[in-house]
């Protein structure tokens, strides 16, 4: 796989509880620079993203419920309408597995259809919902992606990299099996190098999330 190609189903992430608004312009450039499909930030940095952003084909991704998802229905609906007013093209939300967990599957397949639901309202925004595989085994994971699957939503993302460990190839490949290919998988969590991500690639994944896609981008520029 060429660099180019490796860069531009890369979501860079800049999700540090203290990344600064000078860690995001360096970041945009880089993103810009490089061609990454989008850059994945806080919602309080959405708007000074889509500032350093405007005009080039990087996408603005926000994160809602971020980190751990057990937020209110209502405030992540919140979320998701004000990160796209102030420039947000993609929601990377985390599924409230604390709903899952004690009371099945309806509130999350609810809160699937009304996150897809708000965000839509507003055009073409894309919608990830991220289930966190490192608090699932994969009979669960299976279930939740399944049931998610039912809600439209674009991407099935593994991980928000603060879980309690990362991504795996045998994950990815749970996650496509769970909707038979239809809904694809954005790989995320502990993909450090270029092996990491061929290898999550090969698994099945589109996409993946990083905060290391300089060094995956640079290692595979420097193979060709």
């Amino acid at each position: 796989m060429e660099w180019k190609e490796i860069a531009k189903r890369i979501d860079v992430a800049l999700l540090r509880p203290n990344s600064t608004r000078a860690d995001l312009t360096l970041l945009a450039d880089e993103a810009h620079s490089f061609g990454y499909r989008a850059l994945c930030v806080p919602t309080y940095l959405v708007p000074a993203a889509e500032r350093l952003l405007e005009g080039t084909d990087v996408r603005v991704c926000a994160v809602v419920g971020f980190p751990f998802g057990y937020s209110s229905l209502a405030v992540k609906l919140y979320e998701v309408e004000q990160a796209i007013k102030e420039g947000a093209n993609d929601i990377d939300y985390v599924v409230n597995l604390s709903a899952y967990l004690s009371d099945g599957l309806e509130p999350v397949t609810n809160e699937a259809d009304s996150v897809v639901g708000e965000a839509k309202s507003y055009g073409n925004v894309l919608v990830k919902a991220i289930t966190e595989v490192g608090y699932l085994n994969m009979v669960q994971l299976t279930d939740l992606c399944s049931a998610i699957a039912t809600s439209g939503v674009d991407y099935l993302k593994t991980s928000t990299g603060f879980g309690p460990r990362g991504v795996t190839t045998g994950d990815v490949k749970t996650m496509l099996d769970a909707t038979r290919g239809k809904v694809p998988i954005k790989a995320a969590g502990g993909i450090g190098n270029l092996k990491e991500a061929l290898d999550i690639f090969q698994a099945g994944a589109s996409i993946i999330g990083t905060s290391h896609a300089k060094e995956i981008v640079l290692e595979a520029r420097s193979k060709e």
